[in-house]
């Protein structure tokens, strides 16, 4: 009988009380998750676009590793955010279309590859816009 953890079937939710991205400018966190949808109020934005975000706030060690726990995921308060930035948006489906191929260059030098999940930042916000760094 196959357990259901062994079928690799992921939730598609995020999880978390709600935080405003105000409370994140600024913040180091990790982003676990993101699902990326039609937005429900059109018309705010130019991509019709939608991100929820599961974020980590996580603690950061000095070497800037993250506290994990036992069983290896990042220890901290998980909240939920929504954003219709289009920036922010366009900047996670650019990362997900570019890790394969980060990933085959860094298999050609001998260097492990990298998850894309969970990813480490700040949100800043320039003027009206905002940034992951």
């Amino acid at each position: 009988m196959a357990k259901f953890s062994e079928l690799g079937v992921e939730s598609d939710v995020v999880v978390g009380k709600s935080i405003d991205m105000d409370e994140l400018f600024g913040r180091h966190i990790l982003i676990e998750k993101t699902i990326i949808q039609p937005t429900k109020f059109p018309g705010k934005n130019s991509s019709g676009l939608r991100m929820q975000m599961q974020v980590v706030l996580a603690t950061f060690l000095e070497d800037g590793s993250y506290v994990k726990r036992a069983d290896g995921t990042p220890d901290g308060e998980r909240r939920s955010c929504f954003t219709g930035s289009d920036i922010l948006i366009g900047a996670i489906q650019r990362a997900e279309t570019n890790i394969p191929i980060i990933n085959k260059q860094r298999q050609e030098k001998g260097l492990e590859a990298l998850c894309l999940y969970p990813m480490d930042t700040t949100i800043v916000k320039v003027g009206k816009c905002f940034q992951f760094t």
